[in-house]
């Protein structure tokens, strides 16, 4: 029963729909019917119970307490409620629950609800960015977006870029709402945070409002970041930022960035990012830093990818006067001539004068490198020629560094090779091979990107084993050495390297350093010791913590190994989370090898049909960038396991051996192996070539997780149970559970074929104590029996993404534009799967794609291995 007041079931924590007072409502009702069971009772929804008056939190106390009456209130987590309110729970008479933030997993949930399509995966992670998935803030966010257009499906995608404007009305009254009845002081600091966030606790201690701080804290609308001994604050919702900034005084907003700058200037600027940090501020604050604070800021924005700053500094730099605005110095030009004939003019005007002279071909060769991180390639190029051409001295590491900028983009992004390395042969003899520094490692980086990297080992045993190799070198050749080293299968021998320079890379750059750790922990993984390999990305992600973004091929190790230990969820929010970082690719990955391993954990979490729709978007990425074999082959071996997972097996086994033919071919055994197994998986290894002998064999002889893999695939092939049980224990051991689990199951069924029940039944017993520590469960083919008997027609993987993509509204013409092909095969497509699904409408597309998709699926616990079976299993415990 519920309580029906004035026409309304639900009260508002002040006044009741056509009645005066909380208390009042209450005191009105009739005793008599008061009374019955617990089914029976009034039940009254009272809403911000925090502002209920303590006479009428004590009467509804006494009512609840007498059983009287039942109550569903909510109060806000942050506001204190009256003492009747607070006892409700106290004294267990009502069950307090508190609703916590989406996670980025619920937060997706919850938009493809409301939109009713696919998002973005950058979408999906600015949006939790802006509201850390508080539902009040997202649902105003979306609403706003929605109604300023901001938020648009684009091919049948959601897309959102952020806000493009101040925030409407209504959301700022929302945020406002949260930000009421606060002190001077507490007002102070909150307007300081939305200009200059985050704020170490000591700066904040300098200006007197540390009180104000544990108070807001308190409240809930400032976050506190703990990283070793630093502390620093910021906003609780980041979306409060842009709302309090949008509305502030700017006389205000200069005022508090210069103060913080100047405290932040006082306190030393002891860390990387301080000078940064202080002159944008100024810059903020309408004031010009000078120009080697402007290029010393620029370099650090560059390591941080923040490209737009960066360019920023550089043209601030490039002025010729401290009157002169930055906007001044390119004319209407055409684009692809902007920057060259912008630069030649500067350098015209500054020629007179060498020291100013320097300190313009200095920033431009800064710009350069902006450039090429923004992608804009062709004017980085002109940039970089200019700038180097120009006959202009500068300090030799500067030049050696854009130099090794100019060649890393003519040779990976504009595909100009032997341009590349004649700029490179130059560059070296002019300045000498003893003076080449970073430059052999650019040789050692040209020969991984043209997939010679045995080439690139020869390379780094030339210059490593020289004496006078000094710091820049080996910092920046020995992780482009050692990654060849471990793609060519000799973990140990890249290991061994990396701890030769294990003291003195204490003294390398960040990056450098955070680079050479995370191949140190890609070696551990690959040698077997996952766990100890997880611990160490752990630690360079936590090392990172300052900088965005963190170094990519770092982040696809850690996704590898979270969905090797059996975590793919968690792999899926690290992934999410580095998409989102606005960065074009860094090498020798792309933005659409991360988004394929994407695919691929949501594909091992069980969400098939999310990852077909993000294969479709690996497809368009792949279309825009260049990329190089290895990422390639990392794409194509996710986009096989995904078929694999939904039920393609053909296809994906097909897919697989061409990632097994190309990379062997090249010498990759890591990558070929793992696709040589992906394909074992899920034919049982049938049909093993000559060719696949010798690379079990060298498999065999490097050791840790690819020894196992290749004992795994010929275990599969010879269809031996005991051998099976072996591999299980052996991934087991190192923490790949998933992997064990299913080579558990299928020593169950070569057990069973083999007629030893006792040791089935051993085996499926390991089988089921090893899903118990996965997020996930096996995968769908190993219950190959039955889904051979019911997917008689499966669909193809074109008519896979054709239905994924009409499944999301997309007409015939922009499918057949997505996919580059003609409207008629996109129509003849979509009629054999209708007749395949067994539809009629292309609105039953969805529903028919799930069902397809589903058939192909297992229970983690029940099905596949009811299926493996042995009698008597069932009284196994």
């Amino acid at each position: 029963m519920v309580l029906s007041v004035g026409g309304a079931s639900w009260i508002s924590g002040t006044r009741a729909r056509g009645f005066g007072s909380l208390a009042e409502c209450l005191g009105s009702l009739d005793p008599s019917t008061l009374v019955g069971s617990a089914s029976d009772r009034p039940l009254v929804g009272i809403d911000d119970a925090h502002l209920v008056d303590a006479v009428a939190g004590d009467r509804l106390h006494r009512l609840v307490a007498a059983g009287r009456l039942s109550v569903l209130a909510t109060a806000r987590q942050d506001a204190s409620a009256p003492p009747g309110i607070d006892k409700l729970w106290v004294e267990r008479l009502v069950e307090h629950i508190e609703v916590a933030p989406f996670d980025s997993t619920a937060l997706g949930s919850v938009l493809h609800a409301r939109l009713g399509g696919h998002i973005d995966t950058s979408t999906l992670e600015r949006l939790w960015a802006a509201t850390h998935g508080n539902a009040l803030m997202l649902r105003e966010l979306v609403e706003h977006a929605l109604e300023d257009e901001s938020l648009t499906c684009v091919n049948g995608t959601w897309v959102w870029g952020g806000l493009t404007e101040r925030p409407g009305k209504r959301l700022s009254d929302v945020i406002r709402v949260g930000l009421r009845d606060l002190s001077h002081d507490e007002h102070e600091l909150v307007h300081m945070l939305a200009v200059a966030e985050p704020l170490e606790a000591e700066i904040v201690t300098s200006f007197g409002l540390a009180k104000a701080a544990e108070s807001l804290d308190l409240r809930g609308i400032i976050s506190v970041e703990r990283t070793r001994a630093r502390v620093r604050l910021r906003l609780a919702i980041p979306l409060s930022r842009v709302v309090v900034a949008s509305r502030m005084s700017d006389l205000t907003a200069q005022r508090l960035r210069r103060q913080v700058a100047d405290a932040l200037e006082r306190t030393g600027a002891r860390r990387e990012d301080d000078i940064l940090r202080i002159v944008s501020l100024r810059m903020e604050a309408g004031l010009v830093p000078g120009r080697e604070q402007l290029l010393t800021a620029a370099r650090t924005a560059i390591r941080r990818k923040d490209n737009t700053l960066a360019e920023r500094l550089c043209l601030l730099a490039l002025r010729d006067s401290p009157s002169e605005a930055e906007t001044s110095l390119f004319d209407p030009v055409p684009q692809s001539a902007r920057y060259g004939a912008g630069l030649r003019r500067v350098l015209a005007r500054v020629g007179s004068d060498p020291a100013n002279a320097t300190d313009c071909v200095r920033a431009a060769l800064l710009l350069g490198q902006v450039l090429v991180g923004k992608g804009d390639h062709e004017d980085a190029e002109t940039v970089l020629a200019t700038a180097l051409d120009s006959g202009v001295e500068v300090p030799l590491d500067e030049y050696v560094v854009a130099t090794h900028a100019r060649v890393i983009n003519m040779a990976w992004s504009l595909r100009r090779v032997a341009d590349a390395g004649r700029v490179l042969a130059t560059a070296i003899a002019a300045i000498g091979p003893e003076h080449a520094g970073m430059l052999h490692a650019t040789r050692a980086m040209i020969a991984v990107l043209s997939d010679q990297l045995q080439s690139a080992v020869d390379i780094g045993d030339s210059v490593l084993c020289d004496e006078s190799a000094d710091l820049p070198v080996t910092q920046t050749l020995l992780p482009t050495v050692t990654f060849a080293r471990t793609e060519l299968g000799d973990p140990a021998g890249a290991l061994a390297l990396l701890d030769r320079y294990r003291e003195v890379s204490l003294d390398w750059d960040t990056d450098a350093m955070l680079l050479a750790n995370a191949v140190s922990a890609r070696c551990s993984y690959l040698l077997g010791n996952l766990r100890g390999a997880a611990e160490e990305l752990d630690a360079i992600h936590r090392d990172a913590a300052d900088r965005q973004p963190v170094l990519m091929q770092s982040v696809l190790d850690r996704a590898r190994l979270l969905r090797l230990l059996g975590q793919p969820e968690h792999a899926v929010i690290l992934l999410r989370q580095s998409l989102a970082v606005e960065t074009t690719h860094e090498f020798p990955a792309t933005k659409a090898w991360p988004l394929a391993q994407l695919a691929g954990a949501l594909a091992e979490s069980g969400r098939h049909a999310e990852a077909l729709r993000t294969l479709v978007e690996v497809r368009s990425v792949r279309s825009e960038i260049l990329s190089s074999p290895i990422a390639e082959d990392e794409i194509e071996y996710e986009s096989a396991l995904v078929l694999a997972h939904t039920g393609d097996h053909s296809g994906a086994v097909a897919q697989a051996r061409e990632v097994v033919e190309r990379a062997g071919a090249a010498g990759r055994l890591v990558r070929a192996v793992f696709a040589l197994h992906l394909a074992a998986r899920i034919t049982d290894g049938a049909a093993l070539r000559f060719r696949d002998q010798a690379l079990l064999l060298a498999a065999r002889n490097t050791g840790g997780i690819v020894r196992v893999i290749a004992d795994h695939v010929r275990a599969l092939a010879d269809g031996d149970g005991n051998a099976l049980t072996k591999v299980s224990e052996q991934f087991s051991d190192m923490g790949a559970l998933p992997l064990a689990a299913e080579a558990a199951a299928l020593a169950v069924r070569a057990h069973r074929a083999s007629g030893q029940r006792r040791k089935g039944r051993e085996a499926w017993a390991a089988c089921r104590e090893l899903l118990r520590g996965c997020d996930s469960g096996l995968p769908p083919w190993t219950d190959r029996e039955s889904t051979q008997e019911r997917d008689v027609a499966p669909l193809t993987p074109r008519e896979r993404e054709v239905a994924a993509l009409a499944s999301t509204g997309l007409s015939n013409r922009d499918i057949a534009d997505r996919l580059v092909v003609s409207v008629r095969t996109v129509e003849n497509h979509l009629h054999r799967i209708y007749h395949k699904l067994g539809i009629t409408a292309r609105s039953d597309l969805g529903r028919g794609l799930e069902a397809v998709i589903a058939r192909t699926e297992s229970t983690p616990l029940t099905a596949p291995l009811q299926l493996m079976r042995p009698a008597g299993a069932e009284r196994v415990a």
